[in-house]
């Protein structure tokens, strides 16, 4: 028989999804890493829930436990005819810039008296709480998010917390797992994504258990039976899991940042202006002189089109939001534009700018080396780069876990880039 929530063990489970050509380890400067809420269950009779509500929160420490990421989870929204439900419609905390050590994951669950004024402000918390996450990863710098959003939401999720163990509300620990260590080290994060299990009930094997979609609710149509929307849930021996609580995550890896920085729209504004400024020379406009004066510094730095490159690539340097592989890639695909700009200009001849831009973004999406005096200056740029970005690793992280940005591998590892080669 099913262990009624709130009873049993405590236990978490890691869930790898089988199969799948990429095979690749988690990486400190090369990738970003996510954490979905996707499905919590609460082995309870529908009678609990007249009267009661259930919440709690979740915990992400990353980077030597130096960023905190806490979230309220909102309430428990029981759906008709099922016990599973949505915890979020969208990430807990989106591609984030991986910068080593373990991924620390903790959560609790409480049940509480049923009060509108509570469902409010579970609700609440959970939205202000997600938003709090989402700024401290849209604006962090290479050393981590800033320290006052960080410690907001913390405040956040400790009133939340306090609410939730009041025993004025006849509060009733569902789950807690603030005392149990769930460490994730980078060497386990194999592949785009893998699953782990908060779970207090019955021990399971681990071997058994799968992630599988299901359905929250369904609505019978004649004889067919329509879905209302997919879940994503744990199944143990082939089947939805369905004892004590639980309540089920994603990590997610990937290779490139899927959201806009704002100085993007400038890098496009750069590039483009080189190609006028190589075609303006050609075409007697400008005289070469000057042409190859504005890609000269000047005496005020503020002039000049590598002056504009130099002022780019700084703050380029300082986003901590890109990994180094992504930022490296960025500097160094402007200034081969630079440079090939210079040769076009003193020959007289923009087939020049645009056949190297094209033979460098070939080699490197390709993972190839680029030949030459390009293949040199793309990687002095990318070096430069790492090395000031360097000491920002967590300070626990393994050599082998951080990205190599130099010799073959730098190039070899440009082929996970297609996005940012084709900008």
């Amino acid at each position: 028989m099913a262990t009624e929530a709130g009873r049993g063990e405590h236990h978490f489970y890691t869930i790898v999804p089988e199969g799948g050509d990429d095979q690749e380890k988690l990486t400190a400067g090369s990738h970003y890493i996510g954490v979905d809420a996707l499905s919590w269950f609460i082995n309870k009779t529908s009678y609990w829930f007249l009267d009661r509500v259930a919440s709690g929160t979740l915990d992400i420490k990353m980077s030597g436990t130096s960023e905190d990421y806490p979230v309220a989870l909102g309430r428990f929204h029981r759906p008709e005819k099922t016990r599973i439900a949505h915890v979020f419609e969208k990430p807990v905390l989106s591609d984030r810039n991986y910068r080593g050590g373990p991924i620390s994951l903790s959560a609790s669950l409480y049940g509480v008296r049923k009060e509108p004024v509570i469902n409010a402000v579970l609700k609440s918390a959970a939205m202000v709480s997600l938003g709090i996450v989402a700024g401290m990863v849209e604006t962090a710098t290479v050393h981590g998010p800033a320290g006052i959003l960080a410690a907001a939401g913390k405040d956040i999720t400790t009133n939340v917390q306090k609410m939730l163990a009041d025993s004025n509300l006849k509060s009733e620990t569902i789950f807690d797992f603030s005392l149990i260590d769930c460490f994730i080290k980078p060497e386990a994060m194999i592949g785009p994504e893998i699953f782990v299990l908060f779970h207090r009930g019955a021990e399971l094997n681990e071997s058994r258990l799968s992630v599988n979609y299901g359905v929250d609710v369904e609505k019978t149509q004649g004889l067919s039976v329509k879905r209302q929307s997919e879940i994503l849930m744990p199944y143990y021996e082939k089947a939805p899991l369905e004892d004590g609580a639980w309540l089920l995550l994603r990590l997610k890896r990937s290779d490139e940042y899927s959201g806009v920085r704002s100085w993007f729209a400038n890098a496009v504004k750069l590039r483009d202006a080189v190609k006028q400024l190589v075609e303006d020379v050609k075409s007697g406009l400008v005289t070469k002189e000057d042409g190859l004066a504005q890609l000269q510094p000047s005496a005020t730095g503020n002039q000049t089109i590598l002056d504009e490159f130099f002022r780019l690539r700084s703050i380029i340097y300082s986003d901590g939001v890109l990994c180094e592989r992504e930022a490296g890639a960025q500097v160094g695909l402007l200034y081969i534009t630079i440079a090939a700009a210079r040769d076009a200009i003193k020959k007289l001849n923009p087939k020049i700018l645009t056949n190297t831009i094209n033979d460098v973004y070939e080699h490197l999406s390709k993972g190839q080396p680029v030949a030459g005096e390009m293949g040199q200056a793309f990687a002095e740029q990318v070096s430069l780069m790492a090395s000031i970005r360097g000491s920002s690793f967590a300070r626990d992280t393994s050599p082998g876990s951080i990205v190599k940005l130099s010799g073959n591998e730098l190039f070899s590892t440009m082929k996970h880039l297609p996005k940012t080669l084709n900008r």
